[in-house]
């Protein structure tokens, strides 16, 4: 659908601005730090008319790497393997069977614009890059893929970080992802045509800066 894949990149464009203009203030200082996350949590599939047709669910094991540009702006790169658990989902004739995702690989690049407080940072972020649906033709998969699809995804959302001390730190992140799958892509189209698959993450765990 057109109009959600133009919906979903004016907002990730829309965010982008949001955190470039958050930044700007700070432009001036010299502060430059990379800090590490490591995080784990939920990751849901939405209903998709020409891929799943019901919500699946995956955990995330996410790696965060950010580089500190201003106090306030950082450029980050985040990979997230998302292992599917398998659930009773309704295929469309009423009756449930078991089935997962495949395994799914997702690479982002993006900015993260925080808010520095006395010991916690909220901050919003927005990224783009793909995803990979490594192929898998096991019966209890869905949907069945011969070999893997890569597709463009992007993701938008915000979290919070709060410091333990100078180097340890928790974070708490949310996402919004959003993978578009060719019109003619195995698995993700029919009849010419390919809905985006719309998602979402949580995820929360260990920050280590330095």
């Amino acid at each position: 659908m057109n109009s959600l894949r133009s919906t979903a990149i004016v907002t990730a464009a829309v965010l982008m601005s949001l955190v470039a203009a958050t930044a700007a203030p700070a432009q001036g200082s010299t502060v430059s730090r990379v800090d590490v996350s490591i995080l784990g949590g939920i990751h849901a599939l939405n209903k998709n008319d020409t891929a799943l047709p019901d919500q699946l669910l995956s955990v995330p094991a996410v790696a965060n790497v950010a580089y500190q540009i201003t106090p306030n702006l950082a450029a980050e790169g985040d990979f997230t393997w998302l292992i599917p658990v398998q659930r009773s989902v309704d295929l469309g004739s009423g009756v449930k069977q078991d089935r997962k995702a495949p395994d799914i690989l997702a690479y982002q690049a993006g900015v993260r614009a925080g808010l520095p407080l006395s010991t916690w940072t909220p901050y919003l972020a927005a990224g783009a890059g793909a995803m990979t649906f490594l192929s898998n033709t096991d019966k209890d998969r869905l949907p069945l893929l011969d070999k893997s699809q890569t597709m463009f995804a992007l993701n938008f959302g915000g979290g919070a970080q709060v410091a333990l001390n100078g180097v340890w730190g928790l974070r708490a992140d949310f996402r919004e992802f959003a993978a578009f799958p060719g019109k003619d892509a195995a698995g993700f189209s029919a009849n010419g045509t390919a809905d985006p698959i719309w998602m979402e993450r949580g995820t929360a765990g260990v920050v280590y800066r330095f």
